[in-house]
């Protein structure tokens, strides 16, 4: 395709050459397109091999094979590009003619103007497309090197999620060993769909999936806390389809059943729901337990689920967390790209 629109570029050139010399030659402009033709391919044939000549001469490196290089190069292009309109007549057998007329020619000096004016703009041009290619080559490898480093750092952050879920949940079927060994059975069953989700390596999962994966979490945790652990679980079909990081609801669960419950004989509630709003999809976990005086310190869990939505969103998406003497309560809000969008 490059090369085809460099032709058509050339063969407009030769007409404008053509239709340009009639008026001065008393010719048509058909009489005069055979001398458009050849001066035109002559230079772009020419210019095929200045392209080349300039990906050996490197213009950041301008010594003096670069001046002497080019300045040959200029020499042989002008020389060649202003005798190329006498080719058609040497061609037809007037090659004597030919030459008188070149040396004749009054307008000689002015195409071999022209030839060393066309010589530098297509160096010119030349040098601009390698500079633009290394400028978006560049631009691409530090791209994908970001790209990679933001991968790396998730795969980081997942590595720390999953021993961290994996420790909590063999913490909480080593509680039931002693206490209920049938349900700490039911508990090592459930732990294998668990970690089976835990440990794919998606970048993204709908929010589906991550809603299932949650309710199958909150059923274990159940097998611990029995009647003392009350779900309410809300969150519309529509948002079911958008992507989502996989594990990113699980800390806040954990989280809110570790410092809302685990220390508690009444037991508890929690609350999980999500919907969309404003173009964002808006996920909330609220306990009723004890809250704190002190405030909010994230952990590992909630420390891990901000780094993660910083590296994959900016400053697009938030984590809020809000502790008071009435529970806990941690809020997502993802933006919901437009392709994804849905309505509240």
């Amino acid at each position: 395709m490059g090369l085809v629109s460099y032709a058509i570029a050339w063969l407009a050139a030769a007409i404008f050459w053509s239709i340009a010399t009639a008026s001065s030659a008393n010719m048509s402009p058909l009489e005069t397109l055979p001398y458009g033709l050849m001066a035109m391919a002559s230079a772009g044939i020419m210019g095929l091999a200045v392209w080349r000549l300039t990906s050996h001469l490197n213009w950041d490196d301008r010594t003096a094979t670069f001046y002497l290089s080019h300045g040959l190069a200029l020499m042989v292009f002008m020389t060649v590009y202003s005798t190329s309109w006498m080719w058609p007549d040497v061609l037809r057998g007037y090659s004597r003619r030919a030459w008188v007329e070149l040396r004749s020619s009054p307008v000689l000096y002015w195409n071999l103007l022209m030839g060393s004016g066309l010589y530098l703009i297509i160096v010119a041009i030349s040098y601009a497309i390698r500079a633009q290619r290394r400028i978006a080559a560049h631009a691409a490898s530090a791209a994908e090197a970001r790209a990679l480093a933001q991968q790396a750092r998730l795969a980081s952050l997942r590595a720390q999620v999953n021993p961290h879920f994996l420790f909590n949940a063999l913490h909480s079927v080593g509680a039931l060993v002693t206490t209920d060994p049938n349900r700490a059975d039911q508990a090592l069953e459930a732990l294998g769909d668990l970690l089976r989700y835990a440990l794919r390596e998606d970048d993204s999962v709908l929010f589906a999936q991550e809603w299932r994966f949650i309710k199958d979490y909150l059923a274990f945790e159940q097998l611990r806390f029995g009647e003392r652990l009350a779900i309410e679980m809300s969150a519309p079909a529509e948002i079911m389809s958008l992507p989502i990081p996989p594990l990113l609801l699980q800390p806040l669960v954990e989280n809110a059943i570790r410092h809302g419950f685990a220390g508690r004989d009444t037991g508890g509630k929690l609350v999980i729901r999500a919907r969309a709003a404003d173009g964002e999809c808006i996920i909330e976990v609220l306990d009723d337990g004890p809250g704190s005086p002190d405030g909010v310190k994230d952990g590992l869990g909630l420390g891990t689920v901000r780094k993660r939505l910083a590296a994959l969103y900016g400053e697009s998406a938030s984590l809020v967390t809000a502790v008071s003497g009435s529970g806990f309560a941690a809020t997502i809000k993802l933006p919901i790209a437009r392709e994804d969008r849905v309505t509240a």
